[in-house]
């Protein structure tokens, strides 16, 4: 009898997780191509694997069903080479695994395991700079200040006099480093650097990587925007000769002018950062008079950025302040629902680890890159902090206590990334307004793509409900994701949504 109850309670237990996602048993087929769920990833911070508490590429590949679950279709890596700082974006060696995340084996069972998830792994290629220890800058300034010959001389920027940018190794003799001192530029009008990034990303593309992401685009050659566009065709023209489909998202921290000429380079996506943290457009959209109107132009104006290429749109990043902080620690509701307005964006969307938990954290660098928090009761899941953070709380709970919470932020992301990948009109189609199903608070945008046409339509009001008569169309079914956790109905042509609620209906 003991047992026969200890059954029935796990059987309980089960039920009452998985109702946190009506659909979870449901399979969805993964369009294998680059417009994706981008989960990101600083893997000192995310998940220790063997009891160091810091976090490694085997600790990621504990967690990849976890993040298969969420619904996310990629992992962005923050830097992983070889590199004495704690971010790792002065590299040391670009043909190797830093050795506190683990080794090259490692991330090939991680790329092998992700893939058997149609999971794409997208690695951050660090170019602009090295790392001042990398042997190819200790010779090339060896054999810069005593005059002997370096072939990695010519790899680097070195003057005889003072610039802007340049830092002084003696009298009379500097290095370009735009970021810090331990960041000497590469010259990457140097054939034989043009070579060897050629040889790394055919390192890495042959060990299985789907993509690389671009660091730091306009400092590649500072203030010239036409010889920053010219480097960015040349590498992706280079990573498409070595794969065909192989994905390059930019980071480009500019205005949005300089990001369309940019496009010009043929680059799958540059991040839209106008569109990002507290004060971009889609929190904004949270503040108006005019949401709806606000929100049309938004989406209206991804498009026309990227030239018919693949939008890049996030929230926060290890860069910025979180966004659970910049809206609000305690508005639940609006983190949640900018995610959901992030996420009807046609392109990738992207998450900064512990995002889809409320995760906080702004200031210096280091606070915006602590620990994940696993389980808000078991304090040994987390990784070490990393040093020189001096903020690292927790506003929510953690994952585990989120996934028994059908309320929770962590289920409101999962439950957009679903539709998202159920219906792939969301990233990939044609947008067109209806206008006689639009409000001040209601926003209603086919999306049309392959002879298949969704609607989608976004209640803004943050209080009330909102009824739509969409009886003259041919919808007949529809899902939705309330921030509220609220029911929306749809009955006899008529749509009503409860605040702050995203329904999609098809044919």
């Amino acid at each position: 009898m003991k047992q026969i109850k200890i059954i029935l309670l796990a059987i309980l237990l089960s039920l009452s997780l998985t109702g946190c996602s009506k659909n979870k048993e449901e399979k969805i087929e993964i369009i294998d191509d680059n417009y994706r769920n981008v989960y990101e990833i600083f893997v000192a911070s995310f998940k220790d694997s063997d009891g160091d508490r810091i976090g490694d590429l085997n600790g990621v590949t504990e967690e990849l069903d976890y993040i298969q679950d969420m619904g996310y279709t990629a992992i962005w890596f923050m830097p992983i080479h070889p590199s004495p700082s704690y971010h790792k974006y002065d590299v040391t060696d670009y043909y190797d695994i830093d050795s506190s995340f683990g080794t090259l084996e490692d991330f090939d069972k991680l790329i092998t395991e992700a893939h058997k998830r149609d999971i794409h792994i997208i690695l951050d290629l660090v170019v602009n700079h090295t790392s001042s220890s990398h042997p190819w800058f200790v010779d090339a300034k060896k054999a810069y200040l005593s005059g002997q010959h370096s072939d990695y001389v010519d790899w680097y920027n070195f003057s005889t006099s003072a610039k802007s940018g340049f830092t002084k190794i003696s009298e009379g003799k500097y290095y370009e480093a735009r970021f810090v001192d331990s960041m000497p530029d590469l010259n990457l009008d140097n054939e034989e650097v043009r070579n060897e990034i050629r040889n790394i990303m055919q390192f890495w593309i042959e060990r299985g990587v789907d993509g690389f992401r671009l660091d730091a685009t306009t400092s590649y050659y500072t203030g010239d925007n036409a010889a920053n566009t010219e480097f960015l065709k040349w590498i992706n023209d280079t990573a498409k000769e070595l794969k065909e489909d192989c994905y390059i998202v930019g980071e480009a921290w500019t205005d949005d002018n300089t990001i369309t000429g940019y496009y010009d380079s043929g680059v799958d996506s540059f991040f839209h950062f106008s569109m990002s943290q507290s004060e971009g457009t889609i929190v904004k959209t949270l503040k108006v008079s005019a949401p709806s109107s606000n929100f049309k132009n938004a989406l209206q104006k991804a498009l026309s950025i990227t030239k018919g290429h693949i939008p890049a749109i996030f929230l926060d990043n290890h860069d910025v302040n979180r966004i659970a902080g910049g809206i609000g620690r305690s508005q639940r509701e609006r983190i949640k629902f900018a995610y959901g307005l992030a996420g009807m964006f046609n392109g990738c969307v992207y998450t900064y680890y512990g995002t889809e938990i409320g995760m906080v954290g702004s200031g210096k660098d280091e606070n915006k890159r602590i620990a994940m928090l696993w389980d808000s009761e078991d304090e040994s899941t987390l990784c070490k902090n990393p040093s020189g953070a001096t903020s690292a709380d927790y506003v929510y709970e953690g994952v585990k206590q989120q996934q028994a919470d059908a309320d929770s932020i962590l289920n409101y992301h999962k439950a957009i990334n679903r539709l998202r990948n159920k219906y792939p009109q969301i990233a990939r189609g044609e947008m067109n307004f209806l206008t006689a199903q639009t409000s001040q608070y209601v926003l209603s945008v086919e999306k049309s793509w392959e002879d298949t046409t969704i609607l989608i339509v976004i209640n803004f009001n943050e209080e009330e409900s909102e009824s739509v008569d969409l009886s003259e169309l041919e919808y007949k079914s529809m899902e939705y994701v309330s921030a509220y956790n609220e029911e929306a109905t749809f009955k006899d042509g008529e749509l009503i949504l409860p605040a702050y609620t995203i329904a999609v209906l098809s044919k």
